[in-house]
């Protein structure tokens, strides 16, 4: 059996990809799975084997790697994860809260790898958030990524590096156009994104909820 292509979802806005397996492997829709992909080690669900045309349609994403199965291991280390995610999260609230910066960390989404974290935060004034990162870098000995969701759709950036592009569809990520999807959640640059104002607190509620589902489906 040659090596299969799959599309797969990831992570707690429910990005998906292209992954290629390193090994061969039949897989079902609904499988968990370990990929390397933009963001570093994480794990995935699968969606779908991906067809030809599929590369037509995601033009700016690159092709991961299909690691393995989700293993009884992987699940260990995924609850460890959980755990240092949340140790994270709380030292962060009170980092922001010390500097006085206008942002709301809403979540954290530590990878399977222990060296990637996702920071899932509004943001609703410009201000220079690299000390606040670098001092979570060092504590954490993580390379950390912030996620602005009250931005569009942007390459998120790892360090300064970027790493990720929408996902190919008409008007995905582009202001006022009504269009896009629910994979392609708001990401930022966690140095120099520029920061809008929510508008309500409603908009909280329905990021929480969507970020919510996203756990439960895949992790």
């Amino acid at each position: 059996m040659e090596a299969q292509e799959y599309l797969a979802s990831f992570g707690l806005t429910g990005e998906f990809g292209r992954f290629r397996t390193v090994v061969p492997l039949s897989l079902r829709r609904g499988e968990r799975v370990v990929v390397r992909g933009p963001r570093g080690v994480e794990i995935a669900e699968v969606l779908r084997q991906a067809a030809p045309g599929h590369a037509q349609f995601l033009p700016n994403t690159s092709v991961g790697a299909l690691l393995r199965r989700l293993s009884a291991e992987d699940e260990r280390t995924a609850l460890d994860m959980r755990a240092r995610g949340q140790q994270l999260f709380e030292r962060g609230r009170r980092l922001a809260a010390e500097m006085e910066l206008p942002l709301e960390l809403l979540d954290v989404e530590m990878l399977l790898d222990g060296k990637h974290a996702m920071l899932h935060h509004l943001r609703w004034a410009d201000a220079d958030v690299r000390p606040f990162v670098s001092a979570l870098s060092r504590e954490f000995e993580l390379h950390l990524a912030l996620v602005d969701l009250s931005q569009p759709r942007e390459a998120a950036n790892h360090e300064g590096e970027e790493t990720h592009e929408g996902c190919g569809r008409p008007g995905c990520g582009e202001e006022g156009s009504g269009a896009g999807c629910g994979s392609c959640g708001s990401g930022g640059c966690g140095t120099c994104g520029q920061a809008t104002t929510p508008k309500t607190d409603t908009h909280f509620a329905q990021l929480r909820e969507q970020m919510e589902r996203g756990r439960t489906a895949l992790l």
